[in-house]
């Protein structure tokens, strides 16, 4: 289920996604990645492993036709998208054509594109400096909203309970961006005098002015001790 907001007063939470400049180690990855094609031809999008990374590629073929490429690149990066979508299961930004490959006998062109999942963005950002809230990340073509989530691994035995705690702040950090709700939490310790077991129960309380719903999880891992979950949704904006 999709959720829909109006984006106008939160522009200082936007992380603009742009396409990155052209350099040595740009022009390397693109030589590489056509020998590759031209070595295994395939359609659709593809994880191409080289010894410089990995690469995100989508190839889309479409016959040839007496139109402008401007006039049938909307179509075609759309297509580029949907197909990134359905192999890696889940969006894919940051799309850049890389080349394009003519067939005369086929009367065909394939059109090159590289691409990042949204997951592995987010894990680069969080790898550079450690962030826990809720942020927009904004394209060309699609805008989505994400909730970041780190947990102590430590305080957390049950994965069940882990992760429906990491949702229910995932909702709280979203709808605070969103709705303006007042979240307030208080820890409760508790000492059994007989053991000395130690316990402690967190209660989580909120006040908003709407409600989230529609989450998904894009990814979860480990980092500094803490377990980190990535939750996400495609704004759309509501027409009237």
């Amino acid at each position: 289920m999709r959720c829909f907001f109006s984006l106008t007063m939160f522009f200082s939470f936007i992380v603009s996604v742009s396409a990155q400049s052209f350099n040595t180690e740009k022009t390397s990855m693109i030589n590489y990645v056509k020998r590759m094609y031209s070595a295994a031809p395939f359609e659709g999008a593809k994880l191409i492993e080289g010894d410089n990374g990995s690469y995100y590629v989508v190839a889309i073929t479409i016959p040839n036709n007496s139109n402008s490429i401007d006039s049938i690149k909307n179509i075609i990066e759309i297509k580029a998208q949907d197909a990134a979508k359905i192999t890696f299961a889940e969006p894919c930004i940051k799309f850049e054509m890389l080349s394009t490959i003519s067939d005369d006998i086929k009367k065909v062109t394939t059109y090159l594109f590289s691409c990042e999942p949204l997951s592995e963005f987010i894990k680069t950002i969080y790898a550079k400096q450690a962030f826990d809230g809720a942020k927009i990340i904004a394209t060309p073509k699609n805008n989505y909203f994400i909730s970041v989530i780190a947990l102590d691994s430590k305080k957390y035995t049950n994965e069940s309970l882990k992760d429906r705690v990491a949702l229910i702040k995932a909702k709280q950090q979203v709808n605070t961006l969103f709705n303006g709700s007042v979240i307030s939490s208080d820890v409760i310790i508790k000492t059994e005098e007989k053991t000395g077991i130690i316990t402690s129960t967190e209660i989580i309380r909120e006040q908003s002015m709407g409600f989230v719903e529609g989450l998904e999880t894009l990814a979860k891992f480990s980092s500094n001790e803490k377990s980190v979950y990535i939750f996400y949704n495609e704004i759309t904006n509501k027409r009237n």
